[in-house]
């Protein structure tokens, strides 16, 4: 277990005094008291104090009860005594984490979450002085919760006395404050008696004057009343007078009134005439207007269609213009179109000369070439009649071998001559088809360059036409 601390004196010493600082202020609260044999449970109302040392790792907490303040007891916590509660009851915070834990369990039990215990528990061997347990409880339902369990004991004697001392100091400075507020109340309460005396002997002196005042005022008031009596009756004389004469004037203002009356029913008439012609005045001049605003109007009309007959006789001189411009254009493009129509024309004429002229040449090769086959015709009814004869000669043959070899060599001639005449005439039926056929092509693409161009300058001149019978519709 932890060893008590070694600084519990260093609180109750008047010189570190002024180092002393409260955690927070004085709290009454009900603690809770336990014995260890007999499980007895009583709550006392105690004085809670905590305090701690400025620059110092020390704090105090002390329960005094209230009833009897003799029965203190304190807890002491300081740097060596922590480490030591630090380590039996396994904290995990600094000596300044601790202190601020055990101000907010202290405000969580002033606000009844947590509750105080005080325990006291067995004397070791070594004679500890720590006889009690403060521990800071959670109230469970099923089991009570422990938070912190401090080392508590009974406060000495000296610490008694010098607390006691200190709160009967405390005591006989607010007696003293509370004297020298008393006698200053009596003073007070004197001058206000004073001042009260003085009042009521002024009150009684008024109240003479009154009297005096109200006796004069009265006999003021009956001579004036008497006063006031006689002018009635002279005022009352006078109206008696003045309600004859206004009777009189009544009487005249009646006839009066009755000719203003029949005069006003004369004005009457005169000015319901005069509404009459004001209201047939009234129609004219709306009549008079309302032809005046039409005319206006008409007059609007009019300079607006003036003003708008004039742009349009403006927008078309500049559409005229440009018709006459354009029409300018289209001009020279169906001269350009001419001319170039006269070039294709020119150039379909000489294209047509070279197709001629290629037919012609044509023409001349395919009689040529039947010009061939009939001299092959002709060579091949020699060979046969020359083969006759050889065959019908063989016994002449003989006999005539050197002229034989002769003529064989002239038939290997004439048959290598023949040979290159197929040959020839192959190529030439090889070559013609294809030389017809790039004619032929050579032909149709001309005839679809000129029918494009042909095209197009239709196309130019019949957009040209709707161009200008556009315009010719807009104007």
């Amino acid at each position: 277990m932890w060893a008590p601390s070694n600084e519990e004196t260093y609180f109750d010493n008047m010189d570190n005094k002024k180092n002393v600082v409260h955690i927070m202020p004085t709290v009454e609260k009900k603690i809770t008291f336990t014995a260890d044999r007999d499980l007895m449970r009583a709550k006392k109302a105690c004085l809670l104090y905590a305090e701690k040392v400025d620059f110092k790792e020390l704090i105090q907490l002390r329960l005094a009860e209230k009833c009897d303040q003799r029965r203190m007891y304190i807890t002491t916590v300081d740097s060596a005594s922590f480490q030591e509660l630090k380590q039996d009851q396994s904290l995990n915070v600094t000596f300044a984490g601790f202190m601020e834990n055990v101000v907010r369990m202290l405000k969580d039990c002033q606000a009844g979450k947590l509750e105080l215990c005080l325990s006291s528990r067995e004397t070791i061997a070594d004679q500890q002085s720590h006889d009690y347990l403060l521990q800071f409880v959670e109230i469970r339902s099923f089991k009570n919760l422990v938070h912190l369990c401090l080392p508590c004991r009974s406060a000495p004697l000296n610490t008694v006395l010098f607390y006691i001392n200190a709160a009967l100091d405390a005591t006989h400075k607010k007696l003293f404050l509370v004297e020298q507020s008393a006698q200053q109340l009596q003073m007070e309460l004197n001058a206000q008696n004073a001042h009260i005396d003085q009042l009521n002997s002024d009150n009684a002196k008024l109240r003479e004057t009154l009297a005096e005042n109200t006796r004069q005022l009265t006999d003021k008031h009956s001579a004036e009343l008497k006063e006031m009596q006689l002018a009635l009756e002279k005022l009352n004389e006078q109206r008696s007078n003045e309600l004859e004469r206004n009777r009189r004037s009544i009487a005249g203002l009646q006839a009066q009134l009755e000719r203003i009356t029949l005069e006003k029913a004369e004005l009457k008439t005169m000015h319901e005439q005069a509404e009459k012609r004001t209201q047939s005045l009234n129609e004219e001049l709306s009549c008079c207007k309302a032809r005046i605003s039409t005319l206006k109007e008409q007059q609007e009309k009019l300079q607006t269609e003036l003003t708008t007959a004039k742009k349009q006789e403006r927008k078309l001189e500049y559409k005229i213009e440009d018709l006459k411009q354009h029409t300018l254009e289209l001009q020279e493009n169906i001269q350009k179109g001419n001319k170039e129509k006269a070039n294709i024309a020119a150039e379909l004429e000489a294209e047509k000369k070279i197709l001629h002229t290629k037919r012609q040449a044509l023409e001349m090769a395919s009689d040529e070439i039947a010009k061939a086959n009939q001299i092959i015709l002709k060579q091949s009814q020699d060979l046969l009649t020359q083969k006759k004869t050889i065959t019908w000669r063989t016994e002449v043959a003989l006999q005539q071998e050197k002229a034989i070899k002769e003529k064989e060599k002239l038939l290997s001639m004439q048959e290598d001559e023949l040979q290159q005449a197929r040959l020839t005439i192959q190529q030439l039926r090889d070559e013609i088809p294809q030389q017809l056929e790039s004619m032929r092509q050579f032909a149709k693409g001309l005839e679809e360059k000129y029918t494009t161009q042909i095209l197009t300058l239709k196309a130019r001149l019949a957009g040209g036409k709707e161009n200008s019978s556009r315009r010719a519709n807009r104007k």
